[in-house]
């Protein structure tokens, strides 16, 4: 309603105007447009054109305004990030996650599966999401924590190198856990969602301490091949797949192996939010941007026409026409 009462305004201010430009071109019509004292028969219709142009290009500069500022107050509502859902990626930045032997084929390094794990998580997931990312090793660094963009977990597993920010060491799963699990404790209750990815190699397993109230649901994902191992650092690695149900076991969360197949859209439950279906025809923002573009170039393009189609009486200063006269009686006189 706003933007068609603002364009109705427009378009009876410019309507004013028009009437009052019209009668003062009647009083000049004769030096105007020469002894007839008028334009050509289309040029009744300039006023029209120019009033509804005014009024179109207001319609879609309002309407736009008011989208942008009601998507603004969506997205700053205080109570936004208390109701939001956090989505914590708990990913193992340890060496052996860098052996090959992930993947349906077992070509990929665990590190690279465990990439292609999470953005087909991101991928299938939406709604009003705070996203996160834990690493760990010998111990839990957070990396993201409530971002809203996914493109920034994205880049964490893109290649970001956190090993450097982490001490050498054997990697201590129970203790990275309950460190990340700690990070994640003061969220509101029931707002978190931990997904755990790794391949389960460690040197031992401390206590896992008890998941929190902040944390709805637990995955532990595991990757690497759960059958046949690659020796590093003096031990046979492979993914430990009785150390991750234990794992998931004493979360209270559920382990399963994405070596090969992704993690099941109806294990993400509400996480993946149904999109309505594309709308047909126009949507608002964009008739309002159809109604600036053809008003901009009414009024653009209304003053050529005049200029060039609006008359046939070309006015000609008398200094302009002397100076030409002169200079045609000299090539005149310069051809003898």
């Amino acid at each position: 309603m706003i933007p068609l009462l603002a364009a109705l305004a427009v378009l009876l201010v410019a309507s004013l105007a028009e009437w009052l430009h019209a009668r003062r071109i009647r009083a000049v019509g004769r030096l105007a447009f020469g002894p007839t004292g008028l334009p050509h028969g289309w040029t009744r219709v300039v006023p029209l054109l120019r009033s509804f142009a005014f009024a179109a290009f207001a319609w879609g500069l309002v309407t736009l305004f008011l989208l942008k500022l009601a998507e603004r107050e969506a997205g700053d509502r205080p109570s936004d990030s208390k109701t939001a859902t956090r989505l914590m990626f708990v990913a193992d930045l340890s060496p052996s996650m860098y052996l090959a032997d992930a993947g349906p084929e077992g070509k990929l390094t665990r590190h690279a599966r465990m990439r292609e794990v999470v953005e087909g998580i991101l991928q299938r997931v939406s709604g009003n999401l705070r996203y996160g990312v834990i690493a760990f090793w010998t111990d839990s660094q957070p990396v993201v924590m409530e971002a809203r963009d996914p493109e920034l977990v994205r880049n964490v597993f893109n290649g970001l190198p956190l090993s450097y920010a982490m001490r050498d060491g054997p990697t201590d799963l129970g203790k990275a856990i309950n460190e990340a699990v700690k990070l994640v404790a003061n969220f509101p209750d029931g707002s978190t969602r931990l997904i755990v990815v790794t391949d389960g190699d460690c040197v031992s397993l401390a206590p896992i301490a008890p998941r929190p109230k902040s944390v709805k649901e637990i995955f532990v994902l595991g990757v690497g091949n759960p059958h046949k191992g690659t020796f590093i650092d003096g031990h046979l690695s492979r993914q430990e797949g009785d150390t991750l149900r234990t794992v998931a076991s004493a979360l209270l969360g559920t382990y399963v192996d994405v070596n090969e197949k992704h993690l099941s859209t109806e294990a993400l439950g509400d996480l993946v939010v149904t999109t309505a279906p594309p709308q047909r025809g126009w949507t608002r923002e964009e008739l309002a941007v159809l109604a600036m573009v053809l008003g901009a170039l009414v009024l653009a393009l209304i003053p050529v026409a005049l200029e060039y189609f609006g008359s046939d009486w070309k006015a000609i200063h008398p200094e302009r026409d002397e100076a030409g006269a002169a200079r045609a009686k000299e090539g005149a006189l310069a051809a003898r």
